[in-house]
C-alpha cells in the first residue's frame, strides 16, 4: 500500500513539456550541475502544477536536465491553485552593507525616502521595484527604488535589469518571514512584491520567467531524497516509470519513509 501511494504521487514527464517560472543563479546552476554529474542522480523530483506543467520548485534542476539533454524528469504534480495548503511567499535579497541607495542612483535610478509601512504598501501595489531597508542603530532607513507605476511584466523586466546590473553585490536570499532577524544584525534587505499564483502560471506559460528566487512555495507532503538515476531518464517515459517503481519497491516500506511535521533544515 505504501509503495502504491508513493507511486500515485509521482509521474515521469518530458522536460520539454514543462515551464520554468524563475531564472537561475549562474553560480548555483554550475554547482548543481557538477553535483548531479558526480552523483548521477536526480535527487528530488520537480514539483509541478498538474494542469499546466509549470515548475513550482526545481527550476535549477530543470535547467540542468535541459543543459545535459536528459529528455525526461520525475515530477510530483500538485493542484497548485486548488490546494489551499500550498503556501506562497518570496525570498528577499540580503547583503552586508555592500550597497547603498547611491549604487542605484549611479545606475540612473531614482530613489525616494519613505517610512517602512508606506514603502511596503508601494512595493506591493506595483508602485516601486524595491524598497531598500538598512538598519542603523535600531532605526530602519527605507528608500523606494525606481518608484513609478508598473504592471507585472514591466516590473519583472526592471527587476531583471537591476539584478543583472548588481551582479557584483554578494546577495544571499532569505525567506521573507525571517527578515527581521537580518535587519537586527544590521544587514541591508531589498523588499519586493510577492507574486500571485495566477501571475506565476500566466508568466511561466508565456515563457517570461521571474528573477531568481522570486517565489517561495511551501508544498505539503513534498517527496525528497528520491535519487532517480539520470541514465534511467534517457529511456522512454513508460520504461523510466517502471524503473522508478522497481527502485522504490526496495526502499519504500514501513520505518524507512518518514514524515517531518516540524520545520527542518536540509543541506544539499
Amino acid at each position: 500500500m505504501l509503495l502504491r501511494d508513493m507511486m500515485s504521487k509521482l509521474e515521469v514527464r518530458e522536460v520539454s513539456s514543462l515551464y520554468p517560472h524563475e531564472q537561475t543563479i549562474p553560480r548555483n546552476l554550475k554547482r548543481l550541475q557538477e553535483a548531479m554529474f558526480n552523483l548521477g542522480h536526480l535527487v528530488d523530483p520537480l514539483i509541478v502544477d498538474r494542469k499546466t506543467g509549470v515548475v513550482l520548485d526545481g527550476n535549477h534542476r530543470y535547467a540542468v536536465l535541459k543543459n545535459i539533454e536528459i529528455p525526461n524528469a520525475v515530477v510530483q504534480p500538485v493542484d497548485y491553485r486548488g490546494d489551499g495548503r500550498i503556501g506562497l511567499g518570496t525570498w528577499l535579497p540580503v547583503c552586508e552593507n555592500h550597497i547603498t541607495y547611491k549604487d542605484f542612483e549611479a545606475l540612473g535610478e531614482k530613489t525616494e525616502p519613505v517610512d517602512f509601512e508606506t514603502g511596503k504598501k508601494a512595493v506591493n501595489s506595483l508602485e516601486a521595484i524595491f524598497m531598500m531597508v538598512s538598519s542603523k542603530g535600531g532605526e530602519n532607513d527605507c528608500r523606494l527604488v525606481s518608484p513609478g507605476p508598473y504592471d507585472v511584466i514591466s516590473m519583472t523586466k526592471k527587476q531583471n535589469s537591476l539584478v543583472s546590473a548588481l551582479s557584483h553585490v554578494p546577495f544571499e536570499y532569505y525567506a521573507d518571514d525571517l527578515i527581521d532577524e537580518h535587519l537586527g544584525l544590521g544587514r541591508t534587505v531589498l523588499f519586493r512584491r510577492s507574486y500571485t499564483k495566477d501571475e506565476i502560471v500566466q508568466e511561466a506559460i508565456a515563457r517570461r520567467p521571474f528573477p531568481p528566487k522570486s517565489t517561495r512555495h511551501t508544498i505539503p507532503e513534498r517527496i525528497i531524497r528520491l535519487n532517480m538515476r539520470l541514465g534511467w531518464l534517457l529511456e522512454e517515459r513508460e520504461t523510466a516509470y517502471s524503473l522508478l517503481e522497481e527502485m522504490l519497491s526496495h526502499r519504500v516500506y514501513s520505518g524507512n519513509v518518514r514524515r517531518y511535521p516540524e520545520p527542518v533544515i536540509v543541506i544539499y
